[in-house]
């Protein structure tokens, strides 16, 4: 079990305020829990505690064990409910007394989910339920337990205190398919290396052999004719190196954007309620280009100048060994240069993906909410809000770039320092004799070819840096976990019945916080059913346990007898259709869309979808009718048009089990008769489960079941539940008939 936080003791009595709880009544052994806030109810810095024994919570002060508490002891059996409430930059922790909300502790927004998970428990207790002390240990989702830092996303691992290196190594496997392009690139490296030796030594010999003692002046065009043919050489190998680099580069980032698709489409629908759109789609397009980077890197950068370094090395010392000791003395300054630069300059490089990030979040916002900021005319301050956004991209980038034209600069001034050195110790060699002019000119040849990789090694890691931060987010979404477990033998379904059971079902987002509680119904195939509640009452939590986009805490969900976590998946989607309150049209014509769930179809069963769906003639009124293109989200087609459109892509499908899920809300009253005529063909058959606020489409119900703080309280059928005279139903269809006859 994790340790408890130190803002958190269970169990215990803070020594600071040991002293004000005795005299408060708190005895150590009674002590249920206590946890610390950083600011006074009236906002002032101070450490304070809240404390909570033996069914009462009491605040101190930290550091005056002499103070009376700064909150009363109260006994819990007089409080109702127990809520947080959020203002600017904190937020109190308040108790319902007497209907009315009293504020207990404030606290910062640093300890926000602390405070959140200490109103859940309070919750229980006050429910006479046990303490859940493994909900209050668990580690924070949203903030790294070693450093401290917030996390990329809810569960994330931290950029900072993950293994770098480990990384590395998994993005050298990523090339192991292309092992013998790669065995290719090496050997072509090795013979670019040598090409590129061969110039300095023909130099040597031009000025020793030709220049200096105006002999051999045949020697001259075989000389010049070496230097074209190692130049032409070198200028075949890069190319040759370039474009095996460039297709092994495109081929890696290609397959990657797959495994990263792929992998999306394999998460849970949570994870998308804990990451935005923007951020996943920065990683799909952006980050993994860093990869045709690192191939880059690999054939063209780190290797080759690794290669150059060690090659013109032993070509130095073999010319003259003292000469090359000093070539090497600045490398100590430029290797202590690069270890500062990697720890000073490495976190701005989060600071720039996060700017990115939250950038694309608010441009995907914007553009696909653009009708809504027209028409409340908030132009000016989406524009402000961008704005901020490129401001803080800005910043990132800045600070970042300011780092490298810092370190750049210096490098470069450390070589000079050694090239000046070269000057001075090798003129006076050849001053003496010791050496011939050619050789020091061969020398000053290759110094210029030692330090310029050298100083490419030292920017390395100005490339690793970007490179293992975007593989950090990469290798984050490739190991994420966010996936509903497959059973290992799952169960077949070629046909089903349509029998649905819940059995004592218990389920919440937060597994602490249960949405559903002790659940059970069934459903017999065929039944056409109905589900009514009030809003958050835990409705379409049973379609989504029922769709199996998440799974239950405690208890089962089946059909035909079969636990949905046993059923292959790909039968499970098979068998049952859904038709949302807010259908999702995808860019494309409108027989693609009808389509979606069977692609093979063919054009006459996409038309008789579409008529017994009452599509058919609207779309037919359209110039291409069924080749219509659509825009976003179905632009183009009215709001019942698109439902329309949803009901013939379910019907396409012939799905056993219907789900319904305010299918009718959201359209006018003609528009609903036409899909309230669609519904009746679509329902025809098939086990149908309608979650509607519209009670008048739930007369004909088979059975109703009515749903109220995450149960079933009421069920029977329309006629039934009107009969009970304070029921729930009979309340919501009273209080929508009223305003019904208002509105006419």
């Amino acid at each position: 079990m994790p340790s408890p936080s130190p803002d958190l003791l269970l169990g215990q009595v803070p020594d600071a305020i040991a002293v004000a709880a005795a005299r408060a009544g708190a005895t150590a052994a009674g002590v249920v829990f206590a946890a610390r806030s950083d600011i006074m109810r009236d906002g002032t810095i101070h450490d304070v505690w809240l404390l909570v024994w033996e069914g009462k919570a009491a605040v101190f002060a930290a550091d005056a064990p002499d103070r009376p508490p700064l909150f009363e002891p109260i006994d819990l059996k007089t409080v109702t409910k127990v809520r947080c409430f959020q203002t600017v930059g904190s937020a109190f922790l308040q108790f319902m007394v007497g209907g009315t909300y009293v504020n207990v502790i404030r606290y910062s927004n640093s300890r926000r989910e602390l405070f959140g998970r200490l109103r859940i428990q309070l919750d229980r207790m006050i429910a006479g339920q046990p303490l859940q002390g493994e909900g209050l240990r668990r580690p924070s989702e949203l903030q790294c337990e070693r450093c401290g830092l917030p996390l990329p996303g809810r569960g994330s691992e931290c950029p900072k205190c993950s293994r770098r290196h480990g990384n590395m190594l998994r993005s050298l496997a990523l090339m192991r398919p292309y092992s013998k392009s790669i065995a290719l690139l090496l050997g072509l490296m090795l013979a670019g290396v040598t090409l590129d030796l061969i110039p300095a030594q023909l130099t040597r010999v031009l000025v020793d052999k030709v220049l200096v003692p105006h002999e051999q002046l045949n020697l001259l065009p075989l000389i010049l004719l070496g230097l074209v043919a190692a130049s032409g050489g070198r200028c075949v190998l890069n190319v040759l190196i370039g474009r095996i680099s460039s297709r092994v580069g495109t081929r890696v980032t290609k397959e990657l954007r797959q495994r990263l698709q792929a992998k999306l489409l394999t998460l849970s629908v949570d994870y998308y309620n804990r990451h935005s759109v923007g951020s996943l789609m920065s990683r799909v397009l952006y980050d993994v280009d860093y990869f045709q980077g690192f191939v880059a890197q690999v054939a063209q950068g780190f290797l080759l100048n690794l290669m150059l370094v060690m090659g013109v090395g032993t070509m130095l010392f073999i010319m003259n060994w003292k000469l090359a000791l000093l070539v090497l003395l600045p490398i100590p300054f430029v290797v202590v240069g690069t270890v500062f630069y990697w720890k000073r300059i490495y976190p701005r490089y989060y600071r720039v993906w996060d700017s990115q990030s939250k950038m694309a979040q608010l441009l995907s916002g914007l553009l696909s909410g653009v009708r809504l900021v027209k028409a409340f005319g908030q132009e000016e301050r989406e524009k402000a809000r961008f704005g901020q956004s490129a401001g803080y991209m800005q910043e990132s980038r800045w600070r970042l770039e300011t780092g490298a034209a810092t370190f750049n600069p210096i490098m470069g001034f450390v070589f000079g320092l050694g090239g000046l050195i070269i000057w001075y110790a090798g003129g006076r060699l050849v001053f003496h004799d010791h050496i011939t002019l050619g050789t020091l000119m061969a020398f000053f040849g290759y110094l210029g070819m030692f330090y310029a990789p050298i100083s490419a090694l030292s920017m390395f890691s100005n490339w690793v840096t970007g490179f293992l931060s975007a593989a950090q987010r990469i290798f984050e979404i490739l190991d994420s976990a966010a996936t509903l477990p497959v059973a290992a033998a799952p169960v077949r379904l070629p046909t089903v019945r349509g029998e649905i059971e819940f059995r004592n079902v218990t389920f919440g987002y937060d597994p602490y916080t249960p949405v559903l509680k002790n659940v059970s119904f069934t459903i017999r195939p065929g039944q056409f059913v109905g589900i009514v509640g009030k809003s958050g009452s835990g409705k379409t939590s049973l379609i989504n346990l029922l769709c199996r986009f998440y799974d239950a805490q405690q208890g089962q969900v089946l059909i035909d007898g079969t636990d949905v976590r046993d059923i292959a998946p790909a039968d499970l989607r098979r068998r049952i259709g859904l038709v949302l309150q807010d259908p999702f049209l995808f860019r494309g014509t409108i027989s693609d869309n009808i389509a979606y769930g069977d692609p093979e179809a063919a054009p006459l069963e996409i038309m008789d979808a579409a008529r017994a769906a009452n599509a058919h003639d609207f779309i037919m009124r359209r110039t291409a009718a069924y080749d219509t293109r659509l825009g976003e989200n179905g632009a183009g087609l009215s709001g019942g048009e698109r439902q329309r459109v949803s009901i013939a892509r379910a019907l396409l499908c012939d799905p056993t089990v219907l789900i319904l899920d305010e299918a009718t809300s959201s359209v006018d009253t003609e528009s609903e008769q036409e899909i309230q005529k669609a519904l009746a063909v679509l329902c025809r058959g098939r086990t149908t489960i309608a979650v509607a606020h519209r009670l008048s489409t739930l007369k004909n119900s088979d059975h109703i079941f009515v749903v109220d703080e995450g149960r079933i309280v009421e069920s029977g059928t329309h006629e039934q539940l009107m009969a009970l005279d304070n029921g729930i139903y009979r309340k919501l269809v009273i209080i929508q008939t009223e305003l019904t006859r208002l509105d006419t």
